[in-house]
């Protein structure tokens, strides 16, 4: 009998998951938020200054009585085409593909796995911004 008891509190310990690391899970929540309220502060500020400066920009406008067409041109929005839009989506997407690639190729799982992800990603924003600049003929 103490032996079967001996061996089921054996199997008793607490043994902890494999797979799931709750340090890397704890942090990689908590550097997401903070990039997400980086981004959220300085995409409002530079709202704020784009704002500002379309103000200052129409005052000068209205005040020197610039020609019609002139001020049509200036104060036209610029808009993404959504060929842009998609090709962008497609770089950002393959990107993200490849960091995958890459990070299921380099095991054990850690930051440096965030890191892969981060660079490819911006690898495939960059490729995207060099595709977009490229004269149209």
């Amino acid at each position: 009998m103490f032996a079967l008891s001996g061996s089921i509190l054996a199997y008793a310990q607490d043994k902890p998951e494999p797979l799931v690391n709750r340090e890397l899970i704890f942090d990689l929540v908590h550097i997401c938020t903070v990039l997400l309220i980086i981004y959220m502060i300085s995409s409002f500020i530079l709202q704020l200054v784009r704002n500002n400066f379309d103000f200052r920009l129409k005052n000068k406008i209205v005040e020197r009585q610039t020609d019609e067409q002139i001020v049509s041109q200036i104060v036209r929005p610029d808009k993404p085409t959504p060929f842009n839009s998609i090709l962008q989506w497609i770089c950002a997407l393959v990107a993200i593909g490849v960091g995958f690639l890459i990070i299921g190729a380099t095991e054990p799982y850690g930051l440096h796995s965030l890191a892969i992800m981060a660079l490819c990603v911006a690898a495939g924003l960059v490729v995207y911004y060099f595709i977009a600049k490229r004269p149209k003929n």
